[in-house]
């Protein structure tokens, strides 16, 4: 019997160890912005199928929404601040979370249809956010934020957009404010542990490779250890009172 279970654990471990094989991933790119995810995923993954799909140039919104509906996916990746996204299946992309799958979102606009994937990862509000301004680190022991040292963007010649999030049961990460201030969250941690919802844009980061694969090592390995719903919940009943 001990046997058995150590092998059944060995595998366990073996199994949990692998890489994603199949990640579906909308972007927008505007040179010589946008395919950082790209570059992160080749640099942590080189055997994992990416299908990309971009909004500009492209608009390769009915690709996308083949491959999200018919296809079978480790990750699913939509970072949207360009072009035009309201044919995006955002009902679709919601049901692809609430049944389990690892999904990071953001989008330069999060009304309408897109709304439905906000609630589903527990935002509650968003307030577009038109011009480049820092963010700050809440929680230090997130790995999403291990190693990064700028958190800088670059204006690509475009209006650069941003969101500030007020989350519900999201647990933020990361915020346009110094401290922990309701309604002004930027990267969060999704309820199910794993997957991401941004208000902040890594395709145009000055380290817009690295913090990609912080996001990306995340989702695929392990929850969030830091800020916990727990002791968000604190720090929202303070904004509240």
């Amino acid at each position: 019997m001990k046997g058995i279970l150590v092998a059944m654990l060995v595998f366990v471990g073996v199994s949990l160890a692998q890489d994603p094989a199949n990640i579906l991933v909308y972007y927008d790119y505007y040179a010589p912005t946008g395919d950082a995810v790209l570059t992160a995923l080749s640099n942590l993954w080189p055997s994992a199928t990416v299908l990309p799909c971009s909004g500009w140039p492209g608009s390769m919104y009915t690709q996308f929404n083949d491959a999200l509906s018919t296809g079978t996916w480790d990750l699913v990746i939509v970072e949207s601040w360009y072009a035009a996204n309201t044919s995006l299946n955002w009902s679709g992309l919601a049901t692809y979370y609430t049944n389990g799958g690892r999904l990071y979102a953001s989008s330069w606009q999060w009304t309408g249809g897109q709304s439905v994937v906000a609630t589903a990862m527990g935002v509650t509000a968003e307030t577009p956010l038109m011009n480049l301004q820092p963010m700050y680190v809440w929680d230090p022991a997130s790995p999403i934020v291990d190693g990064i040292s700028d958190w800088g963007q670059f204006d690509p010649g475009i209006n650069v957009k941003n969101c500030a999030f007020t989350v519900g049961t999201a647990t933020p990460v990361t915020g346009w404010t110094t401290n922990p201030t309701a309604g002004q969250a930027a990267i969060c941690v999704a309820p199910d542990g794993y997957s991401v919802i941004s208000g902040y844009t890594p395709a145009y980061a000055n380290q817009g490779v690295a913090i990609w694969e912080n996001i990306l090592q995340f989702m695929w390995s392990g929850s969030e250890p830091g800020l916990t719903p727990t002791t968000w919940g604190d720090i929202k009943t303070q904004f509240i009172r």
